[in-house]
């Protein structure tokens, strides 16, 4: 006969407890043990599952487009009555409408506009570098006498980067050329890339079809989602998650469309002013400012250094006014139409707003700078609500300023009669607890058998 082994509830969550630590710690030692193998097969999952993450994408950004769109055909496709099919229908229409002639405007206006300031920069290289050469060797002209051997270093570097830059530039220059023209060695500039190319194009037009699918039945996927979340975890923590993924997809969507409208302005003001300055390569150099601008605080200074430094090998004279005019560009965005578009979207110290780019970057590159910014907002913001929750159920205050000193708030604390002199609590009552240990000492003489 084997005895039946009844667990209480929390005998029971201290095992669920117990084995879930042992399985993650376990995971872990696999992975650190076999991690090449990890990367690679996380490296081939992507790989396989782009089509459909890039649908999930897609279909993330377009939504509210759609839901816009929607909202206003409604006026008159519900005339009569409530039609929510053909509704929908026209809104996931027009709104693939406007992806196409958007992308289709963008690379008929931009692209050639590209590619001749490109061309032109590298035509122009050997002189820049020529120029640029005899300005360094003025410089350190005096180390010839001085340090012989310094200065042979420091030319012959200078020398052998400026081959380098100059053979570059011989052979792309003729490639971009037929590429711009539309010539013959069009296919052969682009054959070294064409699986990349081709493999590309491929899961960006499946990502649509699935976008498309996703986007026509949004409510039944997003109430199937739930649906599991409820069966597979706790209602409280499915709760949590699901207050934790409104955060983030507000703050991501709210931040990503407010920075985009004025980086795209900040860009078209930055090509009117460089145009009406008479700046070179005035497309090229629009088209970096607008772009790094969506990085917030490193967003200006990744943008103007390149562009300065075009403007520096081009025409050395014009480098003052165009620094001039890049500072009081970006204090017109950082002091007015930053904050008009965006307002405090974000909510979000300064120091975590660095430390978002900071491993954002260093994880992913240009996109974990922009993503991660609002992923660390909407993570801040769950963060603020949840200590000041815990804060509130313990009575104590949660604004941060009540906290600036080392004093402790026991009128606050429920159940406290006189708070102590000075935050300062009271002394114990040394012989209070040795009568009270006497007295458990004799209870438990008496209770023994």
């Amino acid at each position: 006969m084997f005895m039946k082994f009844r667990m209480s509830e929390r005998q029971r969550g201290a095992a669920k407890t117990a084995v879930w630590t042992f399985t993650i710690c376990m995971f872990i030692a696999v992975a650190a043990w076999r991690w090449s193998a990890v990367v690679a097969f996380f490296r081939k999952t992507v790989s396989v599952l782009m089509p459909v993450l890039l649908g999930l994408v897609f279909a993330y950004l377009l939504c509210p487009l759609m839901l816009w769109l929607e909202k206003h055909l409604g006026k008159l496709t519900d005339r009569r009555q409530p039609r929510p099919v053909l509704r929908r229908v026209l809104a996931l229409t027009v709104t693939m409408l406007i992806v196409a002639l958007f992308i289709t405007g963008l690379i008929v206006a931009i692209v050639p506009e590209l590619i001749a300031s490109v061309k032109n920069l590298l035509v122009n290289i050997p002189e820049y570098l020529s120029s640029s050469g005899e300005w360094i060797q003025s410089r350190i002209a005096g180390l010839e006498h001085e340090q012989p051997q310094l200065y042979s270093v420091l030319i012959s570097v200078w020398n052998s980067a400026q081959n380098s830059v100059s053979s570059l530039a011989t052979q792309f220059e003729p490639k971009l050329d037929s590429i711009a023209s539309g010539g013959a060695d069009f296919i052969a500039a682009v054959t070294a890339g064409a699986y990349t190319i081709v493999r590309g194009s491929i899961n960006f037009f499946i990502g649509m079809v699935f976008a498309i699918y996703l986007l026509f039945k949004k409510e039944r996927y997003q109430a199937q989602a739930r649906k599991a979340l409820y069966a597979m975890f706790p209602t409280s923590k499915t709760h949590t998650f699901l207050r934790i993924g409104s955060h983030v997809s507000y703050n991501f969507m709210h931040f990503l469309a407010g920075k985009t409208l004025d980086s795209f302005i900040i860009g078209m003001l930055c090509f009117v002013g460089v145009t009406i300055l008479r700046m070179p390569y005035a497309p090229l150099i629009s088209i970096i400012v607008g772009v790094t601008n969506i990085i917030p605080f490193f967003g200006p200074i990744l943008g103007a250094v390149p562009s300065g430094l075009l403007v520096l090998l081009s025409e050395p004279r014009k480098i003052i006014p165009f620094v001039i005019f890049i500072l009081l560009l970006q204090q017109f965005d950082g002091n007015f139409l930053g904050p008009k578009i965006l307002g405090n979207s974000l909510g979000m110290p300064m120091f975590w707003t660095l430390f978002a780019i900071t491993v954002g970057g260093g994880m992913f590159g240009f996109i974990g700078m922009v993503a991660f910014i609002p992923l660390f907002a909407a993570l801040y913001a769950f963060l603020s609500d949840f200590l000041a929750e815990r804060l509130k159920q313990k009575g104590l205050p949660s604004d941060t300023e009540s906290y600036t000193t080392d004093k402790i708030h026991f009128a606050d604390l429920p159940g406290e009669d006189e708070p102590p002199q000075d935050g300062v609590p009271d002394e114990p009552d040394e012989e209070a607890a040795n009568d009270g240990a006497e007295e458990r000492i004799q209870n438990e003489k008496a209770d023994a058998p």
